[in-house]
């Protein structure tokens, strides 16, 4: 059922981070409401790895039952609806691998966030448009005060309106296939 190059988009269980993910990048209450999004690599020999960064261990490679100790509250298996380079996403993923985890998503920064990881993944295949950033109340047009504090801590100006991607923003996009709920 796994193959190379199909994306595990990721509700985790609801915190501060997640939450503030979610309301800021979905359109409303109805529509998706994912926080992460990874890569899966089969090997010929039948291995399973997930390829993503997190905000703990930047860029990474998992065995696939090692992602999962991660107890995620959703975890659905999409696939790209135009055919794709599989061999050369997982190539330019292996590259990303091992950098830190882009905690400010300015694009400039060093390292990945999670769809920043994907998108430079499938970079080759134009799969993913980078669009602009948005870290507002979807109700109130407003910078939610998570963020306002998150970027007050990292010492810079929220990137609101900048180029980037997120999971929903992917969802959007209509290039992607829901395949099955794997959890």
């Amino acid at each position: 059922m796994l193959k190379s190059a199909d994306l595990l988009l990721i509700q985790s269980r609801p915190d501060k981070f997640s939450t503030a993910i979610v309301d800021s990048t979905r359109d409303n209450a109805d529509s998706s409401a994912y926080d992460h999004v990874a890569l899966v690599e089969v090997t010929a020999a039948n291995e399973i790895f997930v390829l993503h960064t997190l905000p703990t261990t930047g860029s990474i490679r998992e065995i696939y039952a090692e992602f999962q100790k991660r107890h995620y509250a959703k975890i659905d298996l999409y696939r790209a609806k135009q055919p794709v380079d599989q061999n050369l996403v997982i190539k330019q993923a292996k590259k990303l691998l091992n950098q830190p985890y882009n905690a400010s998503y300015v694009p400039t920064a060093d390292g990945y966030y999670c769809a920043d990881f994907i998108y430079y993944a499938f970079k080759g295949q134009q799969l993913f448009k980078l669009e602009p950033m948005n870290f507002m109340d979807q109700e109130r047009q407003a910078i939610l005060p998570f963020w306002r504090d998150y970027y007050a801590r990292l010492g810079c100006a929220v990137p609101n309106g900048e180029l980037g991607l997120n999971p929903n923003t992917m969802l959007r996009q209509n290039v992607l296939t829901k395949l099955v709920t794997l959890h």
